[in-house]
């Protein structure tokens, strides 16, 4: 695509839509913008967490779907419109939010939906509060519940080393030619990594790692469904999804294909079809 195709592509995410009500909820260090899309009806409520340097506009092709929901699309601390007073955001802040959230919105019980790093205080918050979880939804996440074999440690230290060192821009490009093939989706992710900055990204994932512990389980088991991108590191995320079926029955996971890291960008019919399915079967339990 030429330069300009892309800039006008880029357009859609940067949309006003009417249907979004923006709200500022105040937290610890910082100020929380959610968008709120009312639903045509009272299904439920469903709260989405862009991953790490991501924004709410990541979920632009979900604004519209879902007819029936609540939906609220929220900037997570640190990132997109919601950038820190002090400090640095980390993954606990992220985990407390999701109270904050509720109590301003004053809902009782949520579907919570995580994409990537978004989906590690989602999940963390589902297992320590599950009375107030009515499901939720995890898209290429690697999750906080599971085994970190030493490998993986030295994986990741190098990787921290090698995110400190390599210049922002080139970590940004190459992080967005990972994430997708899709030259809209890429220019997206690598502009939303460039705003965001290496001091936040960094801190997102060393917190997030070190807080990965291992559990016996999820108390009443709410349903999960566990999605992944064909193509994002298809092996190493099926053992992790695998994981988190073996300690939860209501858990399953599916896959999106011809897709990496982005499937609600790249294949948004797909995949709102899949998650849409999802919570129409979970509300009527």
């Amino acid at each position: 695509m030429k330069p300009n195709d892309i800039a006008e592509a880029i357009a859609f995410y940067n949309r006003e839509p009417e249907t979004l009500e923006r709200h500022i909820i105040p937290v610890l260090d910082c100020d929380l913008v959610v968008y709120h899309r009312p639903g045509s009806a009272s299904k439920g409520h469903i709260i989405f967490y862009h991953g790490a340097c991501g924004r709410s506009q990541m979920w632009a092709h979900q604004y519209d779907a879902f007819d029936g929901f609540d939906l609220y699309f929220v900037n997570v601390r640190g990132q997109g419109e919601s950038p820190m007073k002090v400090g640095l955001p980390d993954l606990e802040g992220a985990v407390q939010d999701v109270d904050a959230i509720l109590s301003y919105f004053k809902l009782d019980k949520v579907i919570l939906v995580g994409h990537s790093w978004g989906g590690n205080p989602l999940q963390e918050y589902t297992y320590r509060h599950p009375e107030r979880v009515l499901a939720l939804v995890m898209v290429d996440s690697w999750g906080q519940h599971r085994y970190l074999s030493e490998k993986e440690r030295g994986r990741i230290k190098y990787s921290s080393l090698m995110y400190k060192t390599i210049p922002w821009k080139v970590i940004a490009d190459k992080n967005s030619k990972m994430c997708t093939d899709n030259p809209i989706t890429r220019e997206l992710v690598k502009t939303a990594i460039i705003e965001t900055g290496r001091d936040v990204f960094l801190n997102l994932g060393i917190t997030g790692f070190l807080a990965v512990h291992e559990i016996e389980g999820y108390k009443g088991n709410p349903p999960m469904l566990l999605v992944r991108g064909e193509n994002d590191f298809p092996k190493h995320l099926k053992i992790i999804y695998d994981g988190i079926i073996s300690l939860n029955p209501n858990a399953r996971q599916v896959t999106i294909s011809d897709s990496k890291h982005q499937p609600m960008n790249d294949h948004p019919k797909e995949f709102n079809q899949i998650v849409g399915d999802f919570f129409e079967e979970v509300v009527a339990l």
